[in-house]
C-alpha cells in the first residue's frame, strides 16, 4: 500500500525504507545502497524460522523474485531508475527464476526503467497495460504466490 503513495510522500519513503530494512535483515548485514548485490547472501536461504520469509517457499514459490520486482518498481517511481535496474537484477539470483511466470515482466522493467519513471508516477495508479507498478497490477499477489 505504501507504493501507491506519491513518491515524495513520507508514507512512500517509509515503505521504501522498509524494503531496505528487509534486505538488511535477510542478508544479516547492511546491503550497499548504491550497489545492492544480494549474491553474497544466497547461501543464507532457509525454510526454518523467521528468515524463511526472505526466500521462496511452498506458500510463495516466487517470493524472492516478487520482492525485487516490487522494490525495483518503488525505486523507479522515486526516480532512481539506474538503482532500480540493479535491484531488479537480484531476482535473477533465484534458482527458480527461469520458471517464474513474470520473468518477462521483470526483464521489460530493466529495459524500460527510465521511461517507467513517468509511467509509475502518472495518476491515478500509473499507466495502462503492463507499465503499471506491481502493487497495482493484475499480478500483484500472483507475482510471489503463483506456481
Amino acid at each position: 500500500s505504501f507504493s501507491g503513495q506519491p513518491a515524495g510522500s513520507a508514507r512512500f519513503q517509509e515503505g521504501l525504507a522498509m524494503q531496505w530494512r528487509t534486505l538488511d535483515l535477510c542478508s544479516g548485514t547492511t546491503v550497499d545502497r548504491r550497489n545492492p548485490d544480494f549474491a553474497p547472501s544466497m547461501g543464507l536461504q532457509t525454510q526454518q524460522g523467521q528468515k524463511r520469509a526472505c526466500w521462496n517457499s511452498w506458500i510463495a514459490p516466487h517470493n524472492f523474485e516478487g520482492f525485487f520486482l516490487n522494490m525495483g518498481d518503488m525505486l523507479v517511481k522515486q526516480g532512481d531508475w539506474a538503482l532500480a535496474q540493479k535491484i531488479y537484477a537480484n531476482a535473477r539470483l533465484s534458482a527458480t527464476y527461469a520458471g517464474w511466470p513474470y520473468r518477462m515482466v521483470l526483464e521489460a522493467r530493466i529495459e524500460q526503467a527510465q521511461a517507467n519513471v513517468a509511467a509509475f508516477n502518472a495518476p491515478p495508479c500509473g499507466a495502462a497495460g503492463d507499465r503499471v507498478m506491481m502493487g497495482h497490477s493484475r499480478f500483484s499477489c500472483m507475482g510471489c504466490h503463483q506456481r
